[in-house]
């Protein structure tokens, strides 16, 4: 355990190398994969323009209305992932890599998402589970409990568009926050016993 401002936390830590290498490789890839969809869109309309000019109007009418929905989505798709770039550059331009994965206190757990510019604190009353798998690249997914949303009282960052994307629902109608820790450095013996004393109790790790 830490001591901070006369109270004890628990500091689960990941490895910075390892977060500036994932931050160099998505800057690498990312605009690659939005290209690819303008790329895509591009020859979809190439197609079209093709079989407005060689068939008749009616039969090239039709397979217009055929090409057009994959080129509408490609192109949505490649706006989105090029504004979610723009985003992640101008965050990670005065954010910088924290050795703070996780932060346990009687107050609640505080999630480090890289992506995001702020972190995602959540009081334990907001969560029901917190599961943890994989050594060095490690998967972290927080259930959070029935109703608890970005307004939830003493909830914040949540109303990220980072944190959203990382938000899905489980089959038991539950909803998930995921996120990646690279380079656990704690045990996990140790974080499963940190979350107990923090809860009361309540929450273990899976």
């Amino acid at each position: 355990m830490h001591q901070g401002q006369d109270r004890r936390e628990y500091i689960v830590t990941s490895d910075p190398e390892a977060v500036s290498r994932v931050r160099a490789s998505l800057l690498r890839t990312l605009p690659v994969a939005a290209w690819a969809g303008v790329a895509g869109a591009a020859v979809i309309i190439a197609a079209m323009v093709l079989l407005l000019v060689t068939l008749d109007p009616s039969a090239s009418q039709l397979w217009v209305l055929v090409f057009a929905w994959p080129a509408v989505f490609l192109l949505y798709d490649a706006r989105r992932r090029f504004a979610a770039l723009r985003r992640l550059k101008r965050t990670w331009a005065v954010k910088d890599v924290s050795p703070v994965a996780m932060l346990l206190s009687p107050d609640g757990l505080r999630c480090t998402i890289d992506a995001a510019p702020d972190p995602v604190v959540l009081p334990w009353s907001a969560i029901a589970q917190v599961r943890i798998k994989g050594q060095g690249l490690s998967s972290v997914r927080v259930d959070l409990t029935p109703g608890v949303s970005a307004n939830t009282p003493g909830v914040s960052g949540l109303d990220q568009p980072e944190a959203r994307t990382r938000m899905r629902r489980t089959w038991k109608g539950r909803t998930r926050l995921g996120f990646a820790v690279y380079a656990l450095r704690e045990p996990l013996s140790d974080v499963k016993q940190a979350l107990g004393h923090f809860s009361n109790g309540r929450i273990g790790i899976r």
